[in-house]
């Protein structure tokens, strides 16, 4: 699942160049057109990288390249809105630094910092990256095979995936509708709602992986979890989010 493939399936490691690796999750399409789908913390950089920034197959993490691994270029993804980014508003900055002087003044330890405030729950954690060549991607899924189409996930429901840490893991939906916090590293964090739960099947690196069901329909797309739970984005919201078909 770390290995360099042409063409590469679903499954395997896939990431944009500045960051570690994470999971190429499976092919879609868009006005036509043949994407890779993954997460945008795995394609975009959580909101850093620029469109038409190159994505590397395998990932940095596990040797990828650029240019010699540039398989795909960002084409979209969906912006993560964060509980608290640092204002850029002139009054409240200026606010802020004028009460930070008069505590100064009276020896008080305590600071303020100007903040943007954003209570908008994400849905998804979604990018897609248009292949330099749609003969280096494969619709195969490493281990699992063709997507066969759509469905919604429901509590109780057989669920798999194959990522580029843990491979092929099966699990079962035990929670729907879930919001959680989730943490973007610096101390940044998101909140997602209508988020789907299963449990323990993946690791650090299976980001972006495909979640299907048995009969190898998309459920959703793997964001983020640790060793006792999976989160999931539900696939309906991956897909009308990035305007997506199969």
């Amino acid at each position: 699942h770390t290995a360099k493939y042409r063409p590469a399936p679903g499954g395997v490691s896939i990431g944009h160049r500045d960051i570690t690796a994470g999971t190429l999750g499976c092919l879609v399409k868009k006005s036509g057109r043949i994407f890779i789908l993954s997460n945008n913390h795995v394609l975009a950089n959580s909101n850093e990288a620029s469109l038409g920034d190159p994505i590397l197959q395998p990932g940095p993490y596990d040797g990828g390249k650029y240019p010699d691994d540039h398989i795909a270029n960002l084409e979209e993804f969906v912006p993560i809105s964060f509980e608290e980014q640092t204002s850029e508003c002139p009054f409240t900055r200026g606010l802020a630094s004028l009460f930070n002087g008069i505590a100064r003044i009276f020896g008080s330890p305590d600071r303020l910092k100007a903040v943007r405030t954003r209570a908008v729950d994400n849905k998804v954690d979604a990018a897609i990256a248009r292949p330099l060549n749609d003969q280096d991607v494969s619709p195969e899924i490493l281990e699992i095979g063709t997507v066969k189409g759509l469905v919604i996930g429901e509590l109780g429901m057989a669920v798999k995936k194959s990522g580029r840490t843990t491979g092929l893991t099966t699990g079962e939906i035990l929670q729907v509708d879930v919001t959680v916090n989730v943490q973007y590293g610096a101390g940044r964090i998101a909140r997602f709602s209508d988020q789907l739960l299963a449990g323990a099947m993946s690791q650090g690196g299976d980001s972006g992986s495909a979640i299907l069901d048995n009969g190898n329909k998309l459920v959703g797309l793997l964001f983020a979890g640790s060793d006792n739970t999976t989160i999931i984005n539900r696939i309906e919201n991956v897909f009308s989010g990035l305007g997506l078909s199969l």
